[in-house]
């Protein structure tokens, strides 16, 4: 679900079309846009053999390039923030976000960290993920900078696969 897709597809006639990625848990939104939306809906689904497999370049693509990463970063930050947010929260629950998942979406092998605003009580103490696990950061592996913007390993630095 993309933030504000509605207002995007009318433009400024008033009438306009979007295209809207879900996954399987946030269907329950098509029945909201079809009830009290009166929002017109047409359903695809993709065969998977028909869709290319571009995860392992996504990756390195990322990993080679410092500004691809770092607005990787912001949209990922700016996604799962987003989702906390979102007005429907039976729907969209971001403790139920697989946030791998959406770490993978955006290139990362590891999903960035990403401090909500908010926190979640469960059993007691304040968590910020799925059971009571804080989000965990990516930790680094090869020093991206605006001096090293594609991320060049120093020599011996074995963190990262090697290709």
């Amino acid at each position: 679900y993309i933030h504000r897709v509605g207002r995007t597809a009318r433009g400024a006639t008033g009438k306009g079309r979007a295209l809207l990625f879900l996954t399987p848990q946030e269907t329950g939104f098509l029945r909201y846009l079809r009830a009290s939306a009166k929002v017109v809906l047409n359903e695809y689904e993709f065969p998977t053999h028909k869709v290319a497999n571009v995860q392992s370049q996504l990756e390195r693509l990322l990993d080679k390039n410092y500004y691809l990463n770092r607005s990787a970063r912001d949209a990922y930050r700016s996604y799962v923030l987003a989702y906390a947010s979102h007005g429907h929260k039976d729907i969209f629950n971001v403790q139920e976000l697989d946030l791998q998942a959406v770490g993978r979406a955006f290139g990362f092998t590891v999903p960035p960290r990403v401090d909500l605003p908010f926190s979640h009580r469960a059993g007691g103490r304040n968590t910020y993920g799925k059971k009571g696990k804080k989000f965990q950061s990516s930790g680094g592996g090869h020093a991206f900078s605006a001096s090293n913007p594609y991320g060049k390993r120093a020599q011996g630095d074995n963190r990262q696969f090697v290709h």
